[in-house]
């Protein structure tokens, strides 16, 4: 007699925690987010990069770069210890020694997206735009893996 009535409530019930489970970003977009994910969006502007996530569990990540810019740019991981702030000049040209891969000007036009998947290991990594003047202005990002 009661049993209709509990399968009923169990449906219910497990159809509210699938939604509320399903919740978005409330209406904020694509923001920094400290949750880890191998797959990681990058927005590139002038002259920042803008992160759907600032870490990634070790292992295969991909990194999906949009330049919504009115220039070209680059991206290139760097493996280091030093914020991406502060890394050193080398050669008139940021130094990316540690890079583990890029995405250079010609695939990043204005309008353009690429694609990089990498092995990433446990650690800290910069991502850098090394053209000339955009890292100068602040186009970098920490990512952490691990």
């Amino acid at each position: 007699m009661f049993r209709p009535r509990l399968r009923g409530l169990a449906t219910v019930l497990t159809a509210g925690v699938l939604v509320a489970g399903c919740g978005g970003d409330g209406g904020k977009g694509a923001a920094s987010s400290s949750l880890p994910s191998d797959t990681v969006g990058v927005k590139a502007t002038e002259m920042k990069f803008g992160l759907t996530t600032d870490r990634a569990p070790a292992g295969k990540v991909t990194f999906n770069v949009d330049n919504s810019g009115a220039v070209e740019h680059e991206m290139v991981v760097v493996r280091t210890d030093t914020p991406a702030g502060d890394l050193p000049e080398k050669d008139g040209r940021r130094d990316v020694t540690g890079s583990i891969g890029a995405i250079d000007a010609k695939q990043l036009q204005p309008g353009a997206s690429a694609s990089l998947t990498r092995m990433m290991t446990a650690g800290h990594y910069a991502l850098v735009c090394a053209l000339p003047g955009h890292y100068e202005a602040g186009m970098y990002a920490d990512f952490t893996v691990g």
